[in-house]
């Protein structure tokens, strides 16, 4: 889990709630915690809370003439949301396609969503971004959080784009063996070049996963496809272009595993736990 921003929501420049929000760096899910000035009590529940499946995590505003409130929730289309604008009042939301909601007879309601609004300060009346100052922050259109305002995971952003470039070269070697295949006629070529394919492909995904077992899959249908399909083909005298573009493709292969296989290392040495985060309140 590494901290991935702050959503600050404003109402009249004034802010009425901050968002942290946190993202697994093995399967991308967003976990959001909820701010808000001068509660210190500690979240009932230890760890991150998950939105419902297939939802999104947003925040639920409620607009009267006193003001607005609001709720972190999660919201899918079709589904609803439990809310009362008062002590006496019981609602229940119907959350549209595009994620607009179904007024009540009370407040006015809106859904903004967090993944669209993550390091900037969002409007609750409008539901755009706030380009003004605020009451905690003079910037403009700059969120205010008590945490580092860049986070970690912007800070490697640059460096993750490298599993992205490994994951692609992979799955072309992997396409490249695979369409090698029908323009061979002996069955041991046949044979290497399926074998590359599914080393291929399955390595692009792992890698872009940011899996161990990835570059070594990489690697190890590199050095099949170079040595026993290039030595047959060699052989029979049979080398032809296409050999020679697959060939580079997989020398490719072998230089990103070695470096891919690096940096996934040193990202599991840097992991951490949750519990292992400072308190703050």
């Amino acid at each position: 889990m590494i901290y991935f921003g702050v959503v600050n929501l404003v109402e009249k420049n004034k802010i009425i709630g901050t968002i942290d929000v946190w993202r697994c760096r093995g399967c991308n899910d967003l976990f959001c915690e909820d701010k808000r000035f001068g509660a210190t009590d500690l979240a009932p529940e230890v760890g991150f809370p998950k939105a419902d499946f297939g939802s999104k995590w947003a925040a639920l505003i409620c607009t009267r003439d006193t003001g607005s409130n609001w709720t972190l929730t999660s919201a899918k289309p079709g589904g609803t949301i439990a809310h009362s604008c008062t002590p006496e009042t019981k609602l229940e939301l119907k959350v549209g396609n595009d994620y607009n909601l179904e007024q009540g007879p009370i407040g006015k309601h809106r859904i903004i969503l967090i993944e669209k609004f993550v390091n900037t300060a969002v409007d609750v009346e409008s539901g755009q971004k706030h380009g003004g100052t605020t009451d905690a922050y003079q910037a403009l259109g700059k969120p205010f959080s008590l945490t580092p305002p860049l986070s970690a995971a912007i800070a490697q952003s640059s460096k993750l784009q490298f599993f992205n470039i490994a994951s692609a070269v992979f799955i072309l070697s992997g396409f490249l063996a695979a369409i090698s295949v029908y323009a061979q006629t002996m069955l041991m070529s046949r044979i290497v070049l399926t074998i590359v394919t599914v080393a291929g492909l399955s390595a692009g995904y792992l890698m872009f996963r940011k899996h161990p077992i990835g570059p070594l899959l990489g690697a190890a249908g590199a050095v099949t496809g170079l040595v026993i399909y290039n030595g047959t083909v060699i052989a029979a005298n049979a080398l032809g272009i296409t050999d020679y573009i697959l060939s580079a493709a997989l020398i490719a292969d072998l230089v990103l595993a070695r470096t891919g296989r690096t940096r996934i290392n040193t990202l599991r040495k840097q992991a951490w736990h949750p519990l292992d985060m400072p308190a703050y309140g």
